[in-house]
């Protein structure tokens, strides 16, 4: 930032520096042709009446001399008693009707200065540029007056260099104001950064905005929610962790005594027996796998990452078919009343959600009952409900079922106690609602999914 500032500052100089030297040049212009128009003049007045008195050519010009001395540096160191040192840097010259050169200055030549017209022209000479005007007398004399374009040129350098100069020789102050400033302005930012820089992993408090500069306010605020959304992250994580090993530590002890029965049974009988047994708890350990990793995905955010436009009726029609192996097994009748309706969302997660619906409503049911899935629209609002046969859910018991892992008393039914908290996480996400009541077409449990619907 300090480098940044301070090439800025020196291009900035620079700038103004050339900037100077032009504006200095063109006044210096305006005020050197102003000038050679007075002394065009005033040559005229003092010089076009003797003149006119010789009545004749002189045959050699009248010279005037000047000073001729060298002298450097500016304002007196320029000036003496007998002249000045840019007295070689102005010239001037008179002509008559008929072009012969009647009075000159040393510092002009014998021939014209410029052409013999009025107005300005500029003209090289002996190598060196001179601004020349010329003006012609009643008496049909021409009156020339030059001077040389270097002074104008050193006039408009003294110009620039008189306002640049100041500001470089007070460039190290700026710059050491500069540097103070923003080692003020960021002091808080580097004691935050420390602070980050030795925090413990495990530490996901937030920062402490005080004296935090309003422009990296936003910045703080952005780490800070970050660091909550972490913590939230890492609290759900290890829950996780925590549910999932617990979970799987019975169908794994399961496993592994089935297998054991394999090993030593006494019989082919026996033999069967145990392997289909281990066949059935691999098939329990797959499914609570799946839906652990279901849930993990469903919860990992807790919002929807990538949003598009999905049909719900299209969505329900793909998983019902993929359910239709576990319905037909279990003889159980479907009703489907599917109108399309728009809504926007993940189409992975919306999936999860209507198979976990299906498939809970497929294994709680007994036998050869009936199952009915319905999509359809009200308003802004897309509905889909999902109603059985079966035995229902008590009221008390409604709230508790969508936590994790929560089975309920007495039941005889397979399942990990995951489908429910993946819905209403699925749910949650995608800004909906979730309802549990008995069902008016079925007697058994109905369960309404409310979401946002497009247009």
């Amino acid at each position: 930032m300090l480098w940044l500032l301070l090439g800025a500052l020196a291009v900035v100089m620079a700038a103004a520096g050339l900037l100077s030297y032009r504006a200095g040049l063109q006044e210096a212009g305006e005020m050197f042709d102003a000038r050679l128009v007075q002394s065009t003049r005033v040559l005229v007045s003092l010089v076009d009446e003797p003149l006119s008195e010789l009545n004749a050519y002189p045959g050699e010009p009248i010279v005037l001399r000047g000073w001729h001395g060298e002298a450097h540096g500016v304002g007196e160191a320029l000036a003496f008693d007998d002249g000045h040192a840019y007295e070689n840097k102005l010239a001037f010259q008179v002509w008559d009707a008929q072009r012969r050169l009647l009075l000159r200055s040393d510092s002009a030549p014998e021939r014209p200065l410029a052409t013999l017209r009025a107005g300005y022209e500029d003209v090289v000479v002996d190598g060196a540029h001179w601004r020349a005007f010329t003006l012609q007398s009643p008496n049909g004399r021409w009156f020339q007056s030059a001077e040389r374009t270097d002074i104008r040129e050193e006039l408009a350098g003294d110009i620039a260099g008189g306002t640049l100069l100041p500001l470089l020789l007070s460039l190290p102050l700026i710059a050491l104001v500069v540097w103070w400033s923003v080692a003020l302005a960021t002091r808080s930012l580097r004691r935050i950064s420390h602070e980050i820089g030795q925090r413990d992993p495990e530490r996901l408090a937030p920062l402490d905005p005080a004296d935090v500069p309003q422009e990296a306010r936003g910045l703080v605020d952005a780490i800070n929610g970050l660091l909550q959304r972490l913590d939230i992250a890492l609290a759900r994580e290890r829950t996780f962790v925590a549910d999932a090993a617990h979970e799987l530590r019975t169908p794994i002890s399961a496993l592994k005594v089935h297998a054991d029965n394999v090993s030593h049974a006494r019989d082919d009988d026996e033999r069967d027996a145990s392997q289909q047994q281990l066949a059935a708890s691999v098939l329990r350990v797959e499914r609570l796998v799946a839906q652990l990793l279901s849930l993990s995905r469903a919860e990992s955010t807790g919002r929807v990452p990538e949003r598009a436009r999905l049909d719900l009726a299209a969505l329900a029609g793909t998983e019902i078919d993929a359910a239709r192996p576990l319905l037909d097994a279990r003889s159980q009748v479907l009703r489907l009343d599917l109108q399309p309706v728009q809504v926007s969302g993940d189409e992975v997660a919306l999936g999860l959600l209507v198979r976990n619906l299906v498939e809970n409503a497929a294994r709680h049911a007994p036998v050869g009952a009936v199952i009915a899935v319905r999509t359809w629209k009200s308003g802004e609002k897309a509905f889909l409900s999902v109603d059985d046969s079966g035995p229902g859910i008590p009221e008390e018991e409604r709230e508790r079922v969508f936590d994790r892992f929560y089975r309920r008393l007495g039941g005889h039914h397979e399942g990990s106690g995951l489908g429910l908290a993946i819905v209403k996480e699925v749910v949650i996400a995608h800004a909906g609602t979730i309802r549990l009541g008995p069902s008016s077409q079925l007697g058994g449990l109905a369960v309404s999914v409310e979401l946002p619907s497009l247009a």
